[in-house]
């Protein structure tokens, strides 16, 4: 599962004369970006990303384009990693081996 995050981007003062629609296109061509958009107000575009690698680190390859000023991370969503679930018959073994480790320290004490 990948690692979803918000970016809000403030291009150079030269990139916005200039229109946004090629920054547009070389994000969107970035393998972890799903979605970028114009917004209004202190930044200028609004990416979403989804990838396998810290948000940090895509934030960082975002970064390295000289038109982009500041990127603010938004919001991360990290995969929720759930624990893997014991079987009943598990669950007895560890129920079974407590309470044998229970009498075993009875009888010694």
């Amino acid at each position: 599962m990948a690692t979803k995050a918000y970016f809000l981007i403030r291009t150079a003062v030269e990139a916005a004369h200039n229109g946004h629609g090629e920054w547009m296109r070389e994000l969107e061509g970035m393998p972890e970006v799903r979605c970028v958009e114009l917004v209004s107000g202190e930044y200028d575009l609004l990416a979403t990303v989804e990838a396998p690698i810290t948000a940090a680190l895509v934030a960082h390859k975002i970064m390295e384009n000289g038109w982009v000023k500041h990127v603010h991370i938004l919001r991360i969503e990290e995969p929720v990693r759930k624990e893997p679930r014991l079987s009943v018959a598990q669950q007895r073994a560890i129920i079974h081996a407590h309470v044998m480790a229970k009498k075993r320290a009875l009888q010694a004490g």
